[in-house]
């Protein structure tokens, strides 16, 4: 069967749309309809951009799609929405499924590891009025152990903490996880956030505009008139204190112990001692590395796509498994649009751009990086989810100690504490960072070994951690071979490696956003596929 899933909506609080088409049980292609509009999030769209590339990348119309399966069974009228959306931009509306927003979550997740024996949470601000769910996966199935309804939601407890600081919630929260490093934990947030025996209780009496059954408020209107913590709030125009950090490091603590408690308490009752995740709050990398070295836990799994953009995944899914059809896992992240040479050189004279033909992309790039200069990277089939896992990044010299610093100031334009990440060949991991397992997917922290902070500074975060990602000569041979170039010349298997965006816009999808992004920013060269710019 031919099996589409969907995600987004037609209201500002619906965002992630996305789209992602199996074929018999196979993931053919997907992608987030941010990365064709070029709008951060893409709130309230529908996925029309990233429908008609799935389609395109199998060679399939809408009228051969058996079934397209929505995330959003609560929805109001969503399902006529969807019918008149089709017919007026693809001629033609298959059957139409909706499935619960937490259970499409849940089998992104579940199925995407490949159906292990394993406990799965997932969690984020809401969905279908839920915030928490936690599941059992056994012999290829999913059974719905417990649930949080909205407003009890880890989500939306630190989504008001990022609000508090001055940022935009449903959005920055990871701005929030970043400043967490530069503080201390001295605050008290169980009035807050109240850590069970069996896992939490957000005590949202506070809270305003969240009413069951409507739609949330837009991200942009306040969800508190006052936050219950003794401390002045910051505005967005604010500088940063030391208080605002340890704020930060006080709530992330305190989400972190809310998620290990329930974690243990559910795998103490299942048996289960594998772990998978979802939702927007398995976003937090920190958490996970909590969850990850815990006793009880031998693996973990966190997919390239936590967000409500996996949403159009595991809906899929569900409808496979619904058909009695055998699902393949994920494997990789690389499911998006890739482009030719010929469509590239296209773009580059059209735009009249110098450029030169490389004989080899990976020793041309290594030179490049090896000199301190800052390299866009534009290879192959664009990643599913919010991380550059080396297809559309920015790569650099993690031994540059200001590295990190330059490439906030002049390329990403952002807050100056905010890390960058290593990307490191998976057989030489366990040399460089404790405890060290494959996180393929840039979705854990790891402590670092011995003295890499001193020498790759660029890619060490302040508390010792660094999100990486391990790089596999399967699944990313070109990739690989830069690392291995690079290793050449620096003497460590490591590249620092963040997407191929500036501030506020999503990663390059394609040759030209790639070119606006080259050419806007502090960016030293380009190398897309085997052409090569430089300033």
């Amino acid at each position: 069967m031919n099996i589409l899933g969907i995600s987004g909506g037609v209201s500002f609080g619906n965002q992630d749309g996305s789209a992602a088409l199996l074929v018999d049980g196979k993931l053919i292609a997907a992608a987030e309809e941010e990365r064709f509009v070029g709008i951060k999030f893409a709130n309230g769209h529908l996925p029309r951009s990233a429908i008609a590339y799935v389609l395109r990348e199998a060679n399939l119309t809408m009228a051969d799609v058996d079934t397209i399966v929505f995330a959003g069974s609560t929805y109001i009228e969503i399902a006529d929405v969807l019918k008149r959306f089709l017919v007026a931009q693809f001629g033609h509306a298959p059957n139409i499924k909706l499935v619960d927003h937490h259970e499409a979550h849940a089998a992104s997740s579940y199925y995407g590891w490949g159906a292990k024996e394993s406990l799965v949470v997932t969690w984020d601000n809401s969905g279908d009025g839920k915030c928490t769910t936690i599941w059992s996966g056994s012999q290829g199935k999913m059974t719905l152990l417990h649930e949080y309804r909205r407003p009890n939601s880890l989500g939306l407890f630190y989504g008001a903490v990022t609000q508090y600081l001055g940022f935009m919630r449903d959005s920055d929260e990871y701005k929030v996880m970043g400043m967490a490093a530069y503080g201390q934990p001295i605050y008290d947030f169980d009035p807050i956030l109240e850590v069970t025996s069996d896992g939490y209780h957000f005590h949202s009496d506070f809270i305003q505009g969240i009413v069951p059954g409507r739609p949330q408020p837009t991200k942009f209107i306040g969800l508190f008139d006052e936050f219950p913590l003794a401390v002045p709030r910051r505005l967005p125009t604010d500088p940063f204190t030391e208080t605002h950090f340890n704020v930060a490091a006080s709530a992330q603590a305190q989400l972190e112990r809310a998620c290990v408690t329930l974690v243990r308490h559910w795998l103490a009752k299942t048996g289960h001692r594998r772990v998978c995740f979802a939702g927007g709050v398995a976003l937090n990398c920190l958490m996970n590395q909590k969850i990850r070295e815990m006793d009880g836990v031998d693996e973990i799994f966190v997919p390239p796509v936590c967000s409500d953009a996996g949403l159009a995944l595991g809906a899929a899914y569900l409808e496979a498994i619904a058909q009695g059809e055998q699902i393949s896992p994920l494997g990789h992240a690389y499911w998006g649009p890739s482009f030719s040479s010929a469509e590239i050189k296209r773009v580059l004279d059209r735009a009249g751009a110098r450029y030169r033909v490389s004989r080899n992309a990976a020793e041309d790039a290594a030179s490049i990086i090896e000199q301190g200069k800052i390299l866009g990277w534009f290879q192959g089939r664009l990643e599913y989810g919010p991380r550059a896992l080396g297809c559309r990044s920015i790569l650099a010299n993690p031994r540059v100690a200001d590295m990190k610093d330059i490439i906030n100031m002049r390329v990403k334009f952002r807050e100056e504490y905010r890390p960058l990440a290593p990307a490191i060949l998976h057989e030489r991991g366990s040399e460089f960072f404790d405890n060290y397992t494959d996180s393929p997917y840039m979705t854990q922290t790891f402590r670092t070994k011995g003295n890499l902070a001193e020498i790759a500074p660029a890619v060490v975060h302040a508390d010792g951690t660094a999100r990486l990602q391990s790089v596999h000569a399967s699944t990313n041979p070109r990739f690989a071979e830069l690392i291995h170039e690079l290793q050449k010349k620096i003497d460590l298997p490591i590249t620092l490696n963040t997407s191929l965006n500036a501030y506020n816009d999503p990663m390059a999808c394609s040759p030209h956003q790639a070119l606006r992004t080259f050419f806007t920013t502090g960016m030293d060269a380009l190398i897309l596929e085997e052409f090569v710019l430089e300033k």
